[in-house]
């Protein structure tokens, strides 16, 4: 879909490709949901429409729904490779036969979605992604050495990673390129709240809650590394950007702080200091 034109793509049918109302020259912001998820559920309901405020995209909500019901995540879990291996062939066929140069692919998963982006690199024949985001990638089921099965830091030129429930419904080890754990990574402010049902459903989706605010955002969440060993001091402490705007050469592993409701973000807290 554009901005002005929604489209149902069905890649078993080329005819659906072939008059999708694609803007050339612009990037692809492929968007795949989790378990239990659908084409407007979680990271697509938070990230679209801040999107289309943004500017102009050829935004494309993988819908996987009969593949990721309830009550059987272990099937889901074997589905994403089904799943992976479609959208795979999707971008091959929007590269080679629409001519979509594969650099303007930047492909977002959520929890489940976030490994179904790693399987895409196993089927992809048009060459490596260029950019993978990682929302709080799942944990169960997820916890094997097997890179082949879930998303790493090879699946893209580059990988960036959002933690905000790892050792319940997100992973706790790092598998980006650069990987920022807000708030410690585990549980998110506000989520305590009394009137918040499942705390841990509620820490998994502020990962697409934070990317999907910073994409328009005017002072970003900022994710800071410090030398352990070393006061944490403005010149022992190194900050990059998390979200939309984040740098292509950040590496390593960030923390940064959010408020408890929106706008979840703080800026940059190196700035006020200096």
């Amino acid at each position: 879909a554009t901005q002005k034109t929604p489209h149902k793509l069905d890649f078993t049918n080329p005819k659906s490709i072939e008059t999708a109302p694609l803007l050339k020259q612009t990037a692809f912001k492929i968007l795949i949901h989790g378990y239990t998820g659908w084409k407007d559920y979680s990271p697509n309901t938070e990230i679209r429409p801040a999107l289309f405020r943004h500017g102009d995209y050829n935004v494309i909500s993988v819908d996987y729904a009969p593949l990721a019901k309830e009550p059987c995540y272990p099937s889901a879990t074997v589905n994403a490779k089904v799943v992976g291996n479609c959208t795979a062939q999707l971008i091959d066929y929007l590269v080679q036969k629409e001519r979509f140069p594969l650099n303007l692919f930047h492909v977002i998963g959520f929890s489940l979605g976030a490994h179904v982006t790693g399987m895409i690199s196993e089927f992809l024949k048009s060459g490596q992604l260029e950019h993978i985001t990682g929302l709080d990638p799942a944990l169960p089921l997820f916890w094997h050495d097997d890179i082949h099965t879930k998303l790493d830091k090879e699946d893209a030129k580059f990988v960036d990673i959002i933690h905000t429930n790892m050792l319940a419904k997100g992973k706790l080890e790092t598998c980006g390129d650069v990987d920022f754990y807000c708030n410690g990574g585990m549980n998110q402010p506000g989520c305590d709240a009394p009137d918040v049902e499942n705390v841990d459903s509620c820490n998994h989706a502020r990962a697409p809650a934070y990317y999907a605010e910073s994409i328009n955002s005017k002072i970003g969440f900022w994710g800071k590394s410090c030398l352990s060993w070393l006061p944490r001091t403005a010149e022992n402490c190194s900050t990059e950007i998390m979200g939309f705007n984040v740098s292509k050469r950040a590496r390593g592993i960030y923390f940064l702080d959010t408020n408890a409701a929106p706008p979840f973000a703080q800026g940059n807290s190196s700035e006020l200091e200096n």
